[in-house]
């Protein structure tokens, strides 16, 4: 019951403030549908040029004879020459500021280019998306345009969950297959694109170096979470519409490589575009150079970053412009709605399984259960809200998916020693597959170990965001208070309360007996568990599994793996 609820918990925070991605693929796709209707051009290309204000001041470091050099800069373009790229240092990541201090020889200058594509972006990111706060104490009200597309973000989540898996394990089969057609789709433009070779190479060139880096092992192994949904309790709640013949093994494993393939693949779309982004950034600053993508920092190459600011920036610039930006954004959307309802979906699940919400009908649980988290998320949408979202995202998650998957290896293999065999029984029984011992292994030892390593990773920065490093918002990233960091940790700590706390929870006696159902027969022998263990599966819950058991039902997370209710 604990390791479940504790994923639930864990389900829930995500699904809070993942909605506000979805909510920012349509700001910008409704922007970027506006500004076609307008004709005009995309909102996000260029300062300057256009009557929406000049492009900032460009700090430059040169060296001191040529500085006074009437070549050094365009005088109608303001660009810098490139037959003196020479002449310009560089630090060693990212490009110079005012607070770099030039070495020995070389100076300071500054110049104000017309065209500004990365700082252009970047503005419309900062001042026009986000309307961002000088810090998380600054709140600065709701952001009216952001308000509207995060509404209308939860009004499809819920258009997606209402009726349950008959309407999410068919809103999947759009949402999980559209994707690949635009990855298909912009693969063959991004391999024809200028400079795309070098993305490629960057891709494949391994700096061996970043092994040595714990952070970086956290920060896959945290991919690999979210990416398969392991320990969130998806896979559990949509397993449980299945059949138990299902062969979940042969599932598990080729789900597992099918996402890997698709990451892979997605290298080979991401990195030429980025490539020829390095390509159009190097006509404007001799720092960044179209052989080495690691100048590509100073516009973000992750996360927020790469999608709603380089991306954009590369897409404003390939011919038809308006066409790579309504796909992407379409992907995006497609991709980020699949996500958030499946988790959803799987949360409405575990209160429906544990007599939560009842005497409701589907629709109404599922309506009260956005409209909860709808309002509230509704901070993410005020003008501080990036700074709530990067809270969430970095804290919420931090330990308890490691937690719970730890946990759950422990209580198979640990706790009970019929467990196992009674899951190893149950597995040929109903698949045929023999779990042999390179499974007894991993889950006994290997994993355990590994997730408790992450445990420890995890704990070893109590400062994850640079709190007491942080400065006001255009200064620097934004200020965060001290108590931020206390209520990270709130939000870290948060499932695993929840999980600690239903481990102790005496159950009722009717949710006590694993779901007995009508005619006296266990559903633990019927069908797979539900994801709160130990919490009984309702009659109307029955009939719902019993009539939707299909391949779609369990196609809304790409996988099958089952626990069952003696595991």
């Amino acid at each position: 019951r604990g390791v479940g609820a504790g994923a639930a918990v864990c389900a829930f925070l995500v699904s809070l403030y993942y909605n506000v991605v979805i909510a920012w693929t349509l700001y910008y796709l409704g922007r970027t549908a506006g500004s076609l209707f307008m004709g005009g051009d995309l909102p996000w290309t260029a300062l300057g040029s256009d009557g929406r204000g000049e492009c900032p001041e460009s700090t430059l470091i040169v060296r001191a004879e040529a500085a006074n050099s009437p070549f050094l800069i365009d005088a109608v373009t303001g660009l810098f020459n490139k037959t003196h790229a020479a002449d310009f240092w560089c630090p060693e990541h990212g490009v110079p500021d005012l607070t770099v201090s030039p070495p020995a020889g070389y100076v300071h200058i500054s110049t104000r280019p017309r065209t500004c594509p990365g700082e252009a972006a970047l503005h419309f990111w900062h001042s026009e998306a986000l309307q961002q706060s000088s810090g998380m104490d600054e709140l600065g009200g709701i952001h009216l345009g952001m308000f509207a597309a995060y509404t209308a973000a939860w009004l499809l989540v819920y258009f997606c969950v209402f009726n349950g898996i008959r309407t999410s394990g068919k809103v999947v089969y759009v949402t999980a297959t559209l994707p690949y057609v635009a990855l298909v789709v912009f693969f063959f433009r991004a391999v024809t694109l200028p400079n795309a070779g070098q993305g490629v190479h960057f891709f494949l060139t391994p700096d061996l170096s970043h092994l040595l880096n714990g952070k970086v092992w956290m920060r896959a192994v945290t991919q690999i979470f979210y990416s398969l949904g392991v320990a969130f309790g998806s896979l559990t709640a949509f397993a449980s519409y299945g059949s138990k013949h299902n062969n979940f093994p042969r599932d598990a494993t080729t789900v597992s490589f099918i996402n890997c393939g698709t990451s892979i693949f997605a290298g080979f779309v991401v990195f030429p575009i980025l490539g020829y982004l390095a390509h159009e950034l190097s006509e404007v600053n001799p720092c960044i150079r179209d052989d080495d993508l690691s100048g590509l920092s100073s516009v973000g190459l992750s996360g927020t970053g790469l999608a709603f600011v380089a991306f954009p920036i590369a897409i404003a610039h390939m011919p038809g412009g308006f066409f790579w930006a309504l796909l992407f954004f379409v992907m995006l959307l497609c991709l980020g709605i699949d996500s958030e309802f499946a988790t959803v979906e799987s949360f409405i699940t575990v209160l429906t399984d544990a007599g939560i919400g009842s005497a409701l009908r589907r629709p109404v649980l599922a309506g009260v259960v956005c409209l909860v988290s709808y309002l509230l998320g509704l901070i993410f949408v005020t003008r501080g809200g990036i700074y709530w979202f990067d809270l969430f995202d970095t804290y919420s998650c931090a330990i308890a998916p490691f937690f719970v998957a730890a946990i759950e290896c422990i209580g198979l293999l640990w706790t009970n020693p019929s467990t196992w065999d009674s899951f190893r029984q149950r597995t040929a029984e109903w698949t045929g597959v023999q779990l042999g011992k390179t499974c007894y292994v991993n889950w006994k030892f290997v994993c355990p170990a590994l997730l408790i390593a992450m445990i420890a990773l995890s704990l070893e920065t109590w400062d994850m965001m640079g709190a007491r490093e942080s400065k006001p918002f255009p200064e620097g990233q934004g200020y965060l208070p001290e108590w931020s960091i206390w209520a990270g940790w709130v939000l870290a700590l948060l499932p695993i309360l929840t999980a600690i706390q239903f481990l102790f929870l005496r159950v009722p006696a009717d949710l006590a007996k694993s779901g007995a159902d009508a005619d006296g027969r266990d559903v633990a022998d019927a069908k797979p568990a539900c994801a709160v263990q130990g919490a009984s599966t309702s009659d109307a819950a029955d009939v719902e599994r019993d009539s939707e058991c299909s391949a779609e039902a369990v196609a809304s997370t790409g996988a099958c793996v089952q626990e069952f209710g003696e595991a």
